[in-house]
């Protein structure tokens, strides 16, 4: 499994991932970053645990709105696919990040 070392609220974490993933786990690792920094930024000085307990709800916010607007886009039939086709793709695909992001936040806690 290669391993890849990000960096999180300055702090370096050594990550693995499948073969081929890496660049989408350091993508994702600044995607975090970013959140991280945000929440920072919001919520003033913090442990490294309770900002990355911030960055979370901020994703999962975004995580809610985007399936909120997939479901209204279902409810209206705006789905150019069939009914629940383009919803299920999508959802599984967040689904798919979220465990990803839930993971990568236990093995931040870890280090």
């Amino acid at each position: 499994m290669p391993q890849v070392t990000v960096k999180i609220n300055g702090r370096p974490y050594e990550l693995s991932c499948g073969a081929g993933e890496e660049e989408h786990l350091r993508e994702l690792a600044e995607y975090v970053d970013e959140k991280v920094d945000a929440a920072r930024q919001n919520a003033g000085s913090r442990s490294d645990g309770q900002l990355l307990v911030l960055a979370s709800i901020l994703i999962a916010d975004e995580l809610s709105d985007t399936l909120a607007k997939i479901e209204a886009e279902e409810l209206t039939g705006d789905l150019p696919d069939g009914p629940g086709a383009r919803q299920k793709t999508q959802i599984s695909f967040l689904e798919s990040a979220a465990v990803r992001i839930e993971a990568l936040a236990v093995r931040l806690e870890a280090s």
